[in-house]
Formats: structure tokens, sequence, C-alpha cells
């Protein structure tokens, strides 16, 4: 209830590296638009939180966690709190491994060989080197390349 925090106030999005953080990132949803929250006087936050056979995995203990690191963060307080959401999605970010170019490169020959062409923040399922710039100039590219037959460079570039 009320209004975030005013160390909120003004951030769209936080990333937090600390081993006693549940969450890697957190963003004040209701700082985007007033549509975010069901009427006024209401605020909301999403953290984001990684799992791994080692870390998490129940959804009561996460949200307890998360909750308890915002509180101890100055980001709320546990009475304030109306209501929580817990989604758990088996496939968040593409995850990159050693053999991951090479296995790109097979699935993008297929697909262009039925005229599709997988670009984007996923669609190239290169999410480190696929920030908006990337993602603006991977659809001209391909675009380019359709009509002219020049070389996609960007789509490519984090080749090592």
């Amino acid at each position: 209830l009320g209004s975030p925090p005013e160390i909120l106030r003004d951030k769209g999005w936080l990333y937090f590296s600390k081993p006693d953080v549940p969450f890697y990132r957190i963003t004040v949803f209701s700082n985007y638009a007033n549509r975010n929250i069901p009427e006024a006087g209401r605020w909301s936050l999403l953290c984001e939180v990684s799992e791994s056979g080692k870390k998490y995995g129940d959804s009561e203990h996460t949200q307890r966690q998360v909750i308890e690191s915002c509180a101890a963060l100055g980001y709320l307080r546990k009475d304030d709190i109306e209501d929580t959401f817990y989604r758990y999605l088996e496939h968040g970010y593409p995850t990159p491994f050693l053999e991951r170019d090479e296995v790109l490169d097979h699935l993008d020959t297929m697909l262009r060989q039925s005229g599709i062409y997988s670009r984007g923040r996923f669609g190239a399922w290169k999410y480190e080197v696929s920030n908006q710039d990337h993602c603006y100039f991977q659809g001209m590219q391909a675009v380019e390349h359709i009509i002219e037959g020049t070389p996609e460079v960007v789509r490519y570039e984090s080749k090592g």
C-alpha cells in the first residue's frame, strides 16, 4: 500500500550479486506505468530469482527469502504487503555453454533453409550480446542480406 520507498521511486530495475540476496534483479514494475497496478495507492516489485540444484526450488521458502531480503534492504515493510505472486519458469534466459555457437550455426542453417531468420535478443539465443541496438542491427542486417546478399555481421560477432 502507499508508494515505493524513496530509494525506489526513480528506479526501473536494480541488479544484485550478493550471495545472501536470493534475487539477481528487482524491477519496480509500478514505476513503468500506472496500468501496472490495480488502483491508485498501490505499487509493485518484481523479483527474479535463479535456481540451481544447490539453491532454492521451494516456492514458499523462496518467497519468504525474497520478502526478508527486500525488507532488510529497506525496499518494503512486511506489513505493507497486500499480495504476492510466484511463478516458476522452467526455461528463462538462454544459458551459454561451450558448444553453443556450433549448435546455433546448425540451427540457424536449418531455419534459414525454411526462410526463417531468427534474430533479436532471444531469437539469436545470444542474450549477452543482444541489447536493443544489437537487436535492431540484427533485424536490419537480416533484411539487407535477404534483399542484397550482404553478410550479417552483428548476428555472428560474438564468435571467438
